[in-house]
């Protein structure tokens, strides 16, 4: 029993050491690709919806590889505003009668 557990223990830490070391390269190679307040927009987007920073740090590096320079804080309002949908403008029309 105590083995048992000792190995679900060790199974466990060894998941969130490899989870924490995937992070860590994520941010690196955001720091390298992105300026400093892109880099800080996507830190906030971290903590608000880490799903949308993963789509997000994915589409960063890709369109980071075709252009070939880093990018700015436009180019990530872009890529998350495409990640959540928002890319269409709101657009209000009043009916009258």
């Amino acid at each position: 029993m105590a083995d048992e557990l000792e190995l679900a223990r060790k199974k466990k830490l060894e998941e969130m050491q490899k989870a924490q070391a995937q992070e860590e390269q994520v941010k690196s190679t955001l720091r390298t690709i992105l300026d400093e307040e892109a880099y800080e927009r996507m830190m906030n987007v971290k903590v608000a919806s880490p799903e949308l920073y993963m789509s997000a740090a994915q589409g960063c590096v890709s369109i980071y590889q075709r252009l070939g320079r880093r990018l700015g804080n436009k180019e990530v309002l872009m890529i998350l505003r495409r990640m959540k949908g928002e890319d269409k403008e709101t657009k209000i029309t009043f009916e009258r009668k």
